[in-house]
């Protein structure tokens, strides 16, 4: 083969490359997991990667549904109702190396900044096809769980659901090795429409150690809010009558219910509860 024909090939794979990273792209995954790690009860969530230059945020599908209606409304200059299901939100910063983590506590957004986890995968020769997809197997430890990816280079994205980036393709399917959580890969369009760094609430900016803080300041006091009136609460009784309820009960049943629901992405940074 003459040298400029491969100098062509060259400059084609080369410009194919950029093509791809600097469009954008929104990745459709469902993910599965145990809010109880003692129970057998699964809950399902339809979230979306979006990817645009060297940013990406990972949030539920119906977060991103009401911020598309949020931002045409407000465009308009009408009102609209703000939906707050940050819960798994992750903005990533591959440039920076920052990685943001979003987190609610009643109608209180937080972000947790920092630098990203560097990746230890451990990736094996094994292959097999996942859909259309020609796929590799590589296994990590992380924060308390240890986790099987399938990766495909079809794909030219370095990016996958949560915090999880880093192998040399795309995460189209992960589960961590106690069946707590499940990602899988259900869809692929470019979208240029895509806003990474619109929120419909502004975030409450705080450190880790602050996170386990608030969360057993919650515990100790789930209904504080309600009971000092910083949230207005009507409670009424099956025939609309109102009535002041009995917030130690309600305490209780939330506590135990906090505790049982303790089962986060990232294992090492679940609170211990008394």
């Amino acid at each position: 083969m003459e040298w400029k024909n491969v100098f062509k090939i060259l400059t084609f794979v080369s410009i194919f490359s950029n093509v791809s990273y600097a469009q954008s792209y929104k990745i459709y995954y469902r993910m599965n997991y145990k809010p109880d790690s003692l129970s057998k009860e699964i809950q399902t969530n339809d979230m979306i990667l979006l990817i645009k230059d060297n940013k990406s945020k990972f949030y539920s599908k119906d977060q991103s549904m009401n911020d598309s209606v949020v931002i045409e409304k407000e465009k308009a200059g009408e009102n609209v109702h703000k939906k707050y299901d940050y819960h798994f939100m992750v903005i990533k910063d591959t440039k920076e190396k920052k990685t943001n983590r979003f987190t609610v506590i009643l109608r209180d957004l937080y972000r947790i900044s920092g630098k990203s986890p560097v990746f230890k995968w451990e990736i094996s020769k094994v292959t097999k096809k996942i859909g259309d997809y020609n796929c590799q197997k590589a296994m990590l430890a992380y924060s308390g769980r240890t986790w099987e990816a399938w990766f495909t280079t079809d794909i030219a994205l370095q990016n996958g659901p949560y915090v999880f980036d880093g192998l040399p393709g795309l995460i189209v399917y992960m589960k961590d090795t106690g069946n707590n959580y499940e990602f899988s890969f259900t869809g692929i369009k470019k979208d240029e429409t895509t806003n990474i760094q619109y929120l419909s609430a502004r975030p409450l900016d705080i450190t880790g150690k602050q996170w386990i803080k608030l969360q057993k300041d919650h515990y100790n006091d789930p209904y504080r809010e309600m009971k000092t009136g910083n949230v207005k609460v009507r409670w009424q009784d099956k025939d609309g009558k109102a009535f002041v309820p009995d917030y130690k009960e309600l305490t209780k049943n939330e506590q135990q219910y906090i505790k049982k629901h303790n089962n986060p992405i990232e294992l090492d940074g679940a609170v211990r509860y008394p």
